[in-house]
């Protein structure tokens, strides 16, 4: 009884010394993305459910960029920091919906998502552009200034 508490103790103080390190050193370290925020929902969001999908993509009223990905694909995890990227640089004219296909599947299946990393561009709630598989930063540029009309 007594090796548990002490273990247990231990174990405790461990993880508050770790959770203060990592608040004082590591925290200042990690790199944030830039990406602005608008009000009251952020210009970079992951959707969690078709219902949620519906409210922040289909009934926004600024034009979504939205990413179809996989955590175990290559290409959507060079592909995702590119878009975040160019997203973010256009403020709140744009924002960009992520969509895991392995949490979302119901959802990458109504919109014909056969491959990723799948992209789709929403307007008025409606798709109005697409692109599949990793692409260069100019022809995102060109994907997303066509979707904002610069």
């Amino acid at each position: 009884m007594f090796r548990r508490s002490l273990a247990q103790l231990a174990s405790a103080t461990n993880r508050a010394l770790w959770k203060d390190l990592e608040r004082r050193f590591v925290a200042p370290l990690v790199p944030t993305r830039g990406l602005k925020t608008t009000t009251p929902d952020r210009a970079l969001f992951n959707v969690q459910d078709e219902e949620d999908f519906t409210e922040r993509v289909l009934k926004s009223s600024t034009p979504v960029v939205v990413d179809f990905h996989a955590q175990w694909c290559g290409p959507c995890k060079l592909l995702g920091p590119r878009l975040e990227t160019i997203i973010g640089s256009k403020g709140d004219k744009v924002h960009l919906a992520k969509v895991d296909i392995d949490d979302v599947s119901d959802l990458a299946l109504e919109y014909g998502v056969t491959a990723v990393p799948s992209v789709l561009a929403v307007k008025g709630g409606k798709v109005v552009d697409k692109f599949v598989g990793l692409q260069e930063e100019s022809r995102i540029e060109s994907f997303v200034g066509r979707l904002i009309g610069e």
